[in-house]
């Protein structure tokens, strides 16, 4: 696994461990975030940039549509 993949693991386990435990750090956050902190500096400048754009595709996909009918 490259450190690219294993940030982008990281990424999608910090959104399910922040869905199950909304509103609130947890240890288990905070352990998430140190070790994303420690592979985040081992990635290359073209995979941050890379994964920066990906980052926003997730918070863009994750918010909601203002452009939608209220439900």
């Amino acid at each position: 696994m490259t450190v690219f993949d294993r940030y982008r693991s990281l990424l999608h386990k910090l959104a399910l461990v922040r869905a199950r435990a909304p509103g609130g750090d947890s240890p288990e956050v905070d352990a998430l975030l140190d070790t994303m902190d420690e592979v985040w500096d081992a990635m290359s400048e073209g995979e941050r940039a890379a994964m920066e754009r990906e980052r926003e595709r997730l918070t863009a996909a994750a918010r909601p549509d203002e452009h939608a009918l209220p439900a």
